[in-house]
């Protein structure tokens, strides 16, 4: 499972996490750290599984606990169209 970034989507990074700004219809998006990590690896096109070892590790939690909270959130950005999830070929 891979996902890319909404070319609409810009973002900005602080400290605290992430703001993402659809441009296309001025939703804003923000997120904490964690997602803010996911977030990087999503634009660095990593696999999903590399992204849930890198927060697995992160954090000390089980890589199991890592996919789902992933999972949730990789959700909650593709309903705001700010990614779209890649079809394997």
């Amino acid at each position: 499972m891979s996902f890319t970034v909404n070319p609409e989507a810009v973002r900005s990074f602080h400290d605290g996490g992430v703001v993402i700004l659809h441009a296309g219809n001025g939703r804003v998006f923000t997120s904490n750290e964690t997602g803010a990590r996911i977030w990087r690896g999503i634009e660095q096109q990593l696999p999903f599984e590399n992204i849930a070892i890198e927060i697995s590790s992160a954090y000390h939690i089980a890589r199991a606990t890592a996919r789902e909270h992933m999972l949730s959130f990789l959700t909650a950005l593709e309903q705001q169209s700010l990614i779209r999830r890649e079809v394997a070929s």
